[in-house]
């Protein structure tokens, strides 16, 4: 009798502490699916595999406490929405320091030179669901479509405007395309901006770009140094011309104004002369030999048979 007592005893014992064992199971299951959602964080639940909630706020869980069910049967996933995300792009840059890496990616500009490039890519997610489902390497994905974007944007800009004033335009036309391109897989992200972080000529063609580069340097300065000299003689030599012109016009005037005379003697003169030649030719003969002797200083008689001519000089 005192055995089966004994065994009762144990056996209550036992049965007693299995079920404290079982309710403390039960509430470690229990409390093991509590969650807390950091700040600047989300999180969906995966049950099964599968997303748990219909619709987005129910799919989606903010900053706080949150219940899921143990590992086996739910999956949390936390997605960091709070901030500003950034990843650097080297896929078409060479550090032109190392010289044991040989030519590595580079981009073709659309006057068919060679550049290479870096950015920073900084980014938010947008949509917590399709960044944690859509898209299983986002580093990968984003690397892909801005590298994309700086093969075709280069091939639309030449290498000089990429090398100076144009990396800003670049950089926005980059982050266009390839925010066209993540909306186009569902990766959930927005791009907000693309800094460029280098941008440089291949140290392999480097010397011949500086080459070429210096003589453009020196042909433009040539050129500028002949339009301030066209600048400085231009406008004497137009004066000159001017000058010469109304010269010639002045010269041309005059002479035509002594043909004009010289026709109007000789009409006013043909007539007489048509009716008394001699008189006329007389007359015309005196009035020329009158003037040509009034511009002589002295004049000498030479007797007839006398073939010496004495000039006071």
């Amino acid at each position: 009798m005192k055995k089966k007592t004994l065994f009762a005893d144990v056996l209550e014992t036992v049965t007693k502490y299995f079920l404290v064992l079982v309710i403390l199971v039960v509430a470690g299951v229990f409390l093991s699916g509590l969650r807390v959602v950091e700040t600047g964080n989300a999180a969906v639940v995966l049950r099964f595999g599968k997303l748990v909630g219909d619709t987005p706020d129910e799919q989606v869980h903010g900053p706080g406490l949150m219940f899921a069910f143990p590992y086996i049967i739910d999956e949390v996933i936390t997605i960091p929405v709070g901030g500003v995300m950034e990843q650097t792009v080297l896929t078409h840059y060479t550090d032109p320091q190392d010289g044991s890496t040989p030519l590595g990616g580079y981009v073709i500009t659309g006057d068919q030179s060679v550049a290479v490039v870096s950015a920073s890519v900084k980014y938010v997610i947008s949509d917590p669901v399709a960044y944690a489902l859509k898209v299983k390497d986002m580093d990968a994905t984003i690397n892909a479509a801005v590298s994309s974007a700086m093969l075709n944007e280069a091939a639309r800009v030449k290498v000089d405007r990429l090398l100076t004033d144009g990396k800003d335009a670049y950089a926005k036309a980059i982050a266009t395309r390839a925010g066209e391109k993540l909306n186009l897989v569902g990766a959930g992200i927005t791009i907000t901006a693309v800094e460029l972080t280098n941008v440089a000529m291949p140290e392999e063609v480097r010397a011949v770009y500086e080459a070429v580069n210096s003589a453009n340097v020196q042909a433009a300065t040539i050129i500028e140094r002949a339009h301030q000299y066209r600048e400085n003689v231009l406008p004497n030599a137009e004066k000159q011309v001017d000058m010469m012109i109304s010269a010639a016009n002045s010269e041309y005037a005059i002479k035509v104004a002594e043909a004009n005379m010289d026709l109007a003697e000789f009409w006013g003169v043909l007539e007489e002369f048509e009716a008394t030649p001699d008189v006329v030719k007389t007359r015309i003969y005196s009035a020329k030999a009158i003037e040509f002797m009034q511009k002589l200083k002295k004049v000498y008689v030479v007797q007839n048979g006398d073939n010496k001519i004495f000039i006071d000089p």
